[in-house]
């Protein structure tokens, strides 16, 4: 009970803070009407100095309760009063704020756990510390239940809104609202409808960075800010809370100035009027840091799990007094095979059972357990063994958080291949003592076969010098003494040959000579020849001396059979390829003819070495005289191969060129023998590639040869003309006929080709020879025969008339002499022919009208026409040219004598005269029948008449073009012609017209 100056001093403090809030109190009103625990406290003493609604309400204080006496610490539990006076401190050394959780002491002596944060109050002026602050909230489910006043059921709140449980302090502060902007989270008030905000405290620009004012003015404002993942959850949640006027709190994120995401915990109180919400009131803490920490918690947990995951050894964690199991690996269920239903059901005890069965001594192991268990501080390590013979390594420590123990982690290491692997360990160390013992004694063995084999690697045909080198090796690392023989036609040069020595120098002088004496023989005591015989090893015991004097030739033959019999001994065949060449002999150290195993097949060793190298010998030989013959037979065919004029090559499977010769590479390929290797025939010679490449692919396909294949083609050694070959191809095969590749042959036929061209083109000219031969015997024959004929027909009748006294009339001899120049002509035309063909056909130079000379040939043709007539188309200008007037004349004459002659139906026959640049042209168009156009070329040849104009019904020489182009060229100039069949010819000549130059016309 309180007296009454103490409930007067709150009066006046609660009165005065009211006054110093203004506006009726609205800061207590907003903290009272907050959903979440709020209470002030000192910072020294953590004396009580306000408490809201909702806190009175949880410690169930009617409006005549005072505070009491006490601090915060006076209902909480007493586990949980040193953790909270910890953060109090805490909070006030620093000035951050801290979370905290602890249980409170209801009115009805309940424990209700509450969690929020401590913060820290400072005034707004100094920025001193002035007080604390926890804001908070009760466990779901923990709260009293109140009445629409907000008391408890069946009680009245005492207090009005606003009123503070205790004043004691209230002198200190200067505002509450001071103390509201200085709590470290965010208090507020928004309408229920629209969510827009009434009042949110200064804090909310530390926390989010955007003014106060904007809170208040913008509707949206908070709606707008909260990260967009959260935003349509967190306003259901809202929207859904309100409608049932509950209490709530939820997390979220909003958007801070400069796009940065803070996470909040919104405490939410309803505010009711007339029975529907209202207003919200509530707090916002910044808990972007505690959920930095719990990410980072969970990311350790996952850490820890993946690592319990990934390790070798089984882990189990059980309670301390192994009541339950708390987490295990999926090793550990491996190791131990246990089903799923064991595991599931969380008991040590069932789990333990289960194992046990399996366990060589389960009792002891049970025990030990169980001692672990009631020991909880203990560690322990042991061995556990299984009945199937595995092992396992255990390892047992307490689980402690903090210095309290929670718990007890085994971990189980399957060390059976280890303990296994140790044991082998050191069976094999004895082992290996015994067998090191022995590497040694084999090592000595093991250098003397690598000495001798060293040796005997450098063996050249004379082996003699070779086994003697061998045989100083065996003495006296091997024996007392060591002989090689080989008999007569062992080796091909068949001689015998002995290599031998002796620990006594003297004997050892005379002991090569004495074998080489006396063995091998029939009546060998020493096994030489037996073992020759049988080609089998032989230990012969040492040989009394009765016997070996009984078995001696002579007193030389008695010292050979003392210094080797007198000793067991070792003999060894030297087999090549079955066959026994010869013996290696060794005479014992030991005198009771003891021989190990390893001495023995040290021995025999050496003697299959000895034989490898004398076998060696003998294929080296051979092989050197092989050598020398396919070096002769490679020179020959080396030789033939460069030389030969055929073209050769080789290609390999991949049909690439591995060798070729000249004759191709250079003559067809255009390059080197040696820049050939390797190419393909694409690379090679491109334009003859698909063809060859097919020949090559189908002997290397069938294995069949194609013999006799006639090419022809251009290549880049001859672009201007076609080549010619004929190629074969054979399939080349190995000795066991594995296919290698394609050889090739080529021969050039382009010679023969072109000698057959030639040929046939030398027997068509000379068909076509006897054939101008014989049209011009036939011709010359006609036209000489025709006027002769004429003319003596005329003679014989101006003889008769002269006979008879007649009168001669003057037409026959007119046409008698018309027939006289006819045979002038022809004959000055073969004269002509003659005289060109040796050169001697003379021009004469003057200046000549050309137009003259033309109208003067015109004039002397028309008078014997009868179906024709000439039209001349004369020049401006007078065409004068520097030539021979009546060879001119005689060119103009055939032409028009042409002209007229093959115009059989006759028409008009144009001549015309025309200057071009500095040559006079002469043209003679007539309407005859034409000339073939594969006939044209030949139409200036002598003899030559065309095809379609047959001999008896033209007439002619064949000889009037071939002169009358000489004499044009003679003249510098030149002749042609057009024609078609049936449309008529016209021919041109183009002499050159006077001017400063000279010599146009050449003299012949």
């Amino acid at each position: 009970m309180h007296d009454k100056a103490s409930d007067l001093d709150a009066q006046v403090a609660g009165s005065t803070l009211r006054e110093m809030l203004g506006r009726n109190g609205s800061g207590l009103s907003l903290l009272d009407s907050l959903g979440a625990i709020v209470w002030l406290a000192d910072v020294t003493d953590l004396s009580l100095s306000f408490l809201n609604r909702k806190a009175r309400t949880l410690l169930g204080l009617t409006r005549s309760d005072v505070p009491p006496p006490g601090s915060v610490l006076s209902r909480v539990h007493h586990e949980d009063q040193g953790h909270l006076r910890d953060v109090c401190r805490a909070v006030a050394a620093t000035g951050q704020s801290r979370p905290v959780d602890y249980r409170v002491i209801t009115a009805g002596g309940q424990f209700v756990p509450l969690s929020g944060h401590v913060h820290a109050v400072q005034a707004e002026t100094e920025g001193a510390l002035v007080a604390l602050a926890f804001v908070g909230l009760a466990a779901p489910g923990q709260e009293p239940a109140t009445g629409q006043d907000g008391a408890p059921d069946g009680k009245q709140a005492v207090h009005a809104a606003g009123e503070p449980l205790s004043v004691r302090h209230a002198a200190r502060l200067s505002r509450i609202e001071d103390i509201i902007d200085n709590v470290d989270g965010i208090v507020w008030e928004v309408d229920a409808d629209t969510f827009r905000f009434s009042y949110v405290s200064a804090h909310a620009e530390q926390v989010l960075g955007y003014p106060v004012a904007r809170w208040i003015e913008e509707p949206s404002f908070w709606v707008d800010h909260i990260h967009p993942d959260d935003r349509h959850w967190c306003l259901a949640l809202c929207k859904d809370a309100t409608a049932r006027g509950e209490p709530h709190r939820f997390e979220y994120r909003m958007i801070a100035k400069g796009g940065r995401v803070v996470w909040l915990r919104d405490y939410v109180r309803v505010v009711l009027e007339n029975g529907r919400p209202a207003r919200l009131r509530g707090v916002m803490v910044d808990i972007t840091e505690g959920k930095l920490v719990q990410a980072e918690l969970e990311r350790t947990i996952s850490l820890l799990r993946t690592t319990l995951d990934s390790t070798a050894d089984g882990i189990l964690v059980t309670a301390s007094d192994g009541s339950a199991i708390n987490t295990y690996n999926q090793r550990f269920v491996e190791m131990w095979r246990l089903p799923l239903h064991v595991l599931e059901a969380r008991s040590d005890e069932q789990a333990l059972a289960f194992v046990l069965d399996q366990i060589a001594d389960p009792a002891a192991y049970h025990a030990k357990v169980r001692w672990l268990y009631e020991s909880p501080d203990e560690e322990s390590y042991d061995v556990v063994a299984f009945k199937d013979g595995r092992l396992f390594e255990r390892y047992s420590r307490p689980q402690r958080l903090g210095r309290e123990v929670i718990g007890r982690v085994w971990s189980f290491r399957d060390v059976t291949r280890r303990f296994r692997a140790e044991a082998e360990r050191d069976r094999l160390l004895v082992e290996e003592r015994r067998l090191r013992a022995e590497a040694e004694r084999a090592h000595g063995r093991m250098a003397l076969l690598a000495e001798a084999s060293r040796k005997l690697a450098a063996a050249s045909l004379d082996v003699e010098p070779t086994l003697a080198a061998v045989v100083e090796l065996a003495v006296p690392a091997l024996g007392r003494w060591c002989a090689i023989v080989l008999p007569e036609g062992a080796l091909a040069n068949g001689r015998p040959t002995i290599a031998a020595t002796h620990e006594s120098p003297t004997i050892a002088e005379s002991l090569c000579p004495l074998l080489r004496h006396y063995l091998p023989s029939p009546d060998d005591p020493l096994g030489f020849t037996e073992v020759l015989r049988s080609g089998e090893p032989l230990l012969a015991p040492d040989i009394p001396d009765e016997a070996l004097r009984a078995a001696a030739r002579d007193e030389a033959h008695l010292a050979l059979l003392r210094a080797l019999g007198a000793t067991p001994r070792l003999l060894v065949p030297l087999k090549v390829k079955g066959r026994t060449l010869g013996v290696l002999a060794i005479g014992v150290k030991s005198l009771d003819a003891h021989v190990s195993p390893e001495d023995q097949a040290l021995v025999e060793e050496l003697g299959r070495r000895c034989a490898t190298a004398l076998e060696n010998t003998q294929l080296y030989g051979e092989a050197q005289e092989a050598l020398r013959r396919k070096e002769e037979s490679l020179a020959l065919l080396d030789t033939l191969f460069t030389t030969a004029p055929v073209g050769l090559a080789f290609l390999d499977k991949e049909m690439r060129y591995v060798r070729s010769n000249r004759a191709l590479a250079v003559s067809i390929h255009r390059r080197s023998p040696e820049a050939e290797v390797g190419l393909t025939p694409r690379q090679a010679i491109p334009e003859l590639a698909p063809r060859v490449e097919r020949y090559i692919r189908s002997v290397l396909d069938t294995g069949e040869p194609l013999v006799g294949v006639e090419i022809s083609a251009r290549v880049p050694a001859t672009p201007d003309h076609d080549r010619h070959w004929l190629a074969s191809y054979y399939p080349v095969r190995t000795a066991r006929g594995e296919l290698l590749g394609v050889g090739v042959v080529v021969v050039d036929l382009t010679e023969q080709k072109r000698a057959e061209v030639v040929r046939a083109k030398l027997y068509q000219e000379a068909q076509e020879a006897i054939r101008v031969r014989d049209d011009f015997l036939s011709i010359a024959s006609h036209e000489l025969k025709t006027p002769l004929a004429t003319l003596t027909l005329r003679l014989e009748q101006i003889a008769r008339r002269l006979r008879d006294g007649l009168p001669v009339d003057k037409e026959p001899i007119v046409r008698a002499l018309a027939q006289v120049g006819r045979l002038t002509a022809l004959t000055n035309d073969l004269l002509d022919v003659s005289r060109i063909a040796e050169g001697r056909l003379t021009i004469r130079a003057e200046q000549v009208s050309l137009a003259d000379l033309a109208r003067e040939a015109v004039a002397n043709a028309a008078i014997s026409l009868q179906k024709h007539a000439i039209v001349m188309v004369e020049p401006f200008d007078d065409l004068v040219v520097i030539g021979d007037r009546s060879r001119l004349a005689q060119v103009i004459a055939n032409l028009l004598d042409n002209a007229v002659k093959y115009s059989p139906s006759g028409g008009t026959i144009r001549v015309a005269l025309a200057k071009r640049d500095s040559q006079a042209l002469l043209s003679v168009t007539d309407p005859g029948i034409g000339i073939p156009k594969e006939q044209q070329g030949m139409l200036f040849e002598r003899y030559f008449r065309a095809r379609n104009a047959p001999i008896t019904a033209y007439g002619g020489l064949g000889l009037g073009l071939y002169i009358s182009r000489d004499i044009v060229e003679r003249h510098g100039g030149r002749i042609w012609m057009e024609s078609e069949v049936g449309q008529g010819s016209t021919f041109t000549v183009a002499l050159p017209l006077e001017g400063p130059q000279e010599g146009h016309a050449r003299p012949g």
